[in-house]
């Protein structure tokens, strides 16, 4: 199954790109995207602590199990004050 994962900010300047398809087999989940784009991108920042996670617009988590055509977001913390 393909799903899609969303850059913002910074990542798109890291990846070069808005958005990649990320291929997956049956019941992947959140944290098997994480793996891949970390080893496609080494210096891309995506520790659960570093980005709210989203899955089709709403908050998710590393354990989620994916369906085809999911769209994937790893929304960096914005601070400042």
């Amino acid at each position: 199954m393909e799903v899609s994962v969303h850059f913002f900010g910074a990542q798109c300047t890291l990846t070069k790109t808005r958005e990649v398809q990320v291929e997956l087999t049956e019941k992947g989940r959140v944290s098997d995207v994480c793996l891949f784009l970390m080893d496609r991108y080494p210096d891309l920042p995506l520790n659960e602590e570093d980005v709210l996670i989203t899955v089709n617009n709403k908050a998710s988590s590393m354990n989620h199990i994916l369906s085809p055509n999911d769209h994937i977001t790893f929304l960096p913390h914005v601070g400042g004050g």
